[in-house]
């Protein structure tokens, strides 16, 4: 419990840090401009800083489950210490030194390396490419949601920056505007872009933290830390969020599409399924390709329909399988190949459905394999009030798995479970409401129970608060030495340049921020800036200032993730973590 407390005490620390690490990011180029005075710009990014860290959760939904693969190590607090001690150290070197490297690639390079030491070398710990052929910008993992944006965010930027500054640079010359005019104007507009960029800063480098502290309450969840603790601390407790909440999103959208439990409403439904779909849902997929086929809910949309079929198919879904081998049986949405067709069929042939209910449960850490031993394990877990252990054990009950069958037992424990707002025992609670097992049948109650266990998607209110709050405060305490190398030492601002920088950095890190990729605010602005200087004459830049950032930037993932990496290892030998 207290290592717990002492991982959220650290990602608040990063947090602090990274609200004066990075405050130059949105306040350098309006203070080198002489738009703002320092304590105005400084008041300005730290209300932006907290509105925009209160915005959104896809990034800290990256951090906590989309980079470090859970199957292979179990992230422990330590470790997440050990992550956060190798992005902060790097932090507050940079900023002695004026560097402004990414706060963003300090944390995912510590996680990363902490990750690899506890799983003892075994690089599947690390989530390197979940590549998605339908939608790149659902691909996921450390290649995709890192070290591309890396390099493209930043080009971006710089791209952005010099379209836009020498677009600027036409419309004078052929508006033949004066100086004054063009300070005028957009001294007043600089204003607004520092905020945007403010903003922005604040809804993808602010939700970095919230998947830590996600991460951290996930771990002692799981571990049983919280089983015991009063209700008045039952905010700590955070039950992983697995393959169940969408599952749950997926029959929510079945009931409103067959009008069970609730009003029928084809638009609720494609809502639900389409929530579902895009985390790789495949029942959701086959589902909201029946409405886009038949244009319920959602427009008519047959090569959409035929493409998410097509996904669900090659997840192994029995009905997609058969439904497309039917497709190239009639050549309907794709070329008539009655040889593929067969091929599909005889796919499907090996997925045929069992008839059992899908329970949702996790083998725990720690449980023992054999089965006996299991369930008197997981006996003496739930009497201690652990959600996960009543989980498993209602699912032997229901299932008659190392026990007696015993539906009022399983429904039982499932109650207990869910009163923890755990979304695998929502999700359990409503099938067995569904089906009747344990209970009469109540589809208005399974509805009820999907609803809850689909909400429990998403980051706590009380995290996102107390991570926004921290971030404007470390903005409020300022950075003026990465304010000069940004805004003076790098290239002599004035406020159109100012304007286009900001404007540009923005932009890009709002598209990320809606992708939920976690880049860096720092390179964006930086690099939008070099754009800037390049479209006024190229020698405006003073390159050696920015060969010492683009080193900065290239060593900023591999050295946290050496700190980190060293930092559990030494732990490891002392027998701290195993």
């Amino acid at each position: 419990m207290e290592l717990i407390l002492l991982v959220i005490l650290a990602a608040l620390v990063f947090e602090y840090i990274n609200g004066f690490h990075d405050t130059a990011n949105s306040i350098a180029t309006v203070v080198s401009t002489k738009v703002l005075t320092p304590r105005q710009a400084v008041v300005m990014a730290a209300f932006t800083n907290l509105t925009g860290a209160l915005l959104g959760t896809a990034v800290a939904k990256t951090i906590s489950s989309g980079l470090v693969d859970s199957k292979v190590v179990n992230v422990t607090s330590e470790m997440l210490v050990c992550a956060l001690a190798g992005a902060i150290i790097w932090n507050l070197w940079t900023w002695w030194f004026g560097m402004p490297s990414s706060s963003s690639h300090a944390l995912i390079g510590g996680l990363c390396g902490a990750a690899l030491a506890g799983a003892h070398g075994n690089w599947s710990a690390i989530i390197w490419a979940q590549p998605d052929p339908y939608h790149w910008t659902r691909s996921g993992g450390l290649l995709y949601k890192v070290i591309i944006p890396m390099i493209s965010s930043p080009m971006g930027g710089f791209i952005l920056g010099f379209t836009i500054m020498a677009l600027f640079y036409v419309l004078i010359s052929v508006l033949r505007l004066t100086p004054r005019i063009i300070n005028m104007t957009f001294g007043k507009a600089q204003i607004l872009s520092a905020a945007a960029m403010g903003l922005m800063h604040g809804t993808n480098d602010a939700q970095k933290t919230m998947g830590i502290i996600a991460l951290a309450l996930m771990a002692g969840t799981a571990a049983g830390d919280f089983d015991k603790l009063p209700r008045m601390f039952s905010f700590l407790y955070y039950p992983a969020q697995g393959p169940s909440i969408y599952a749950a999103w997926n029959v929510r959208g079945e009931m409103l599409r067959d009008g069970r439990g609730a009003l029928q409403n084809y638009i609720q439904a494609a809502q639900s399924f389409e929530r579902a779909a895009k985390n790789k849902n495949m029942a959701a997929q086959y589902n909201l390709a029946r409405l886009l086929w038949e244009g319920k809910g959602v427009p008519a949309n047959l090569k959409e329909a035929v493409g998410l079929i097509q996904k669900a198919a090659e997840q192994g879904y029995y009905p997609a399988q058969t439904n497309l081998a039917q497709l190239y049986f009639d050549g309907v949405g794709v070329p008539k190949d009655p040889a593929v067709g067969s091929n599909w069929l005889a796919r499907a042939s090996t997925n045929l459905p069992s008839g059992e209910i899908a329970f949702a449960y996790r083998k725990l850490h720690g449980q023992p394999s054999e089965t006996s031993a299991a369930i008197e394990w997981l006996k003496q877990k739930a009497e201690n009030g652990n959600a996960d252990a009543k989980i498993s054990l209602a699912v032997a009950h229901a299932l008659g798995k190392g026990v007696a069958p015993n539906e009022t037992e399983a429904f039982r424990l499932m109650q207990e479970a869910a009163h923890r707002k755990h979304p695998d025992a929502l999700y359990n609670l409503g099938l067995m409401y569904l089906n009747g097992k344990g209970t009469p049948v109540n589809e208005s109650e399974a509805f009820r129970c999907f609803t809850l266990a689909a909400n429990t998607e998403g980051i706590k209110a009380w995290i996102k608060v107390v991570c926004a709050l921290t971030m404007a405060a470390g903005t409020a305490a300022g950075g003026w030495r990465i304010i000069r190398t940004l805004g003076h030492k790098m290239v002599k601002l004035q406020p159109i340049n100012g304007f286009c920088a900001e404007t540009s950095s923005a932009f890009v890190i709002f598209i990320a921020t809606t992708l939920g990729i976690p880049v860096s605010t720092t390179h964006n602005i930086s690099a939008a800036i070099m754009g800037v200087g390049c479209a006024r004459r190229f020698n405006a830049l003073r390159w050696t200032i920015v060969e010492r950032m683009v080193w900065a930037w290239i060593f900023t993932i591999p050295v946290t993730a050496g700190i980190a990496y060293e930092l559990v290892r030494l732990l490891q030998a002392f027998k701290v973590i195993p």
